[in-house]
């Protein structure tokens, strides 16, 4: 009877993990890449309709992030119109 609910059992707290692991409507795990590369200067690719742009992030606003790189001293992209973000 046990070995009947071990599998049970474990799909059930992966189902649970995962259920705690999205993420929600609000983009918070854009946020915590964009706080992580502000705080640890290291780079983010920002995917925004289709063209990926690499920053530094160097500010956050409530609407917008703040970043520069190797071509521009200041860039500023609206938090709605980014689609993905990947962190070095």
């Amino acid at each position: 009877m046990t070995r009947r609910l071990i599998p049970f059992t474990l799909a059930t707290a992966f189902i649970a993990t995962q259920a705690n692991a999205q993420p929600s409507a609000s983009g918070d795990w854009i946020m915590a890449l964009l706080r992580s590369s502000m705080e640890t200067k290291k780079g983010v690719t920002l995917h925004v309709k289709g063209q990926a742009i690499s920053i530094v992030v160097t500010a956050i606003g409530d609407h917008f992030v703040e970043g520069r790189n190797q071509q521009y001293s200041k860039l500023v992209v609206r938090l709605a119109a980014i689609d993905a973000a990947a962190i070095a």
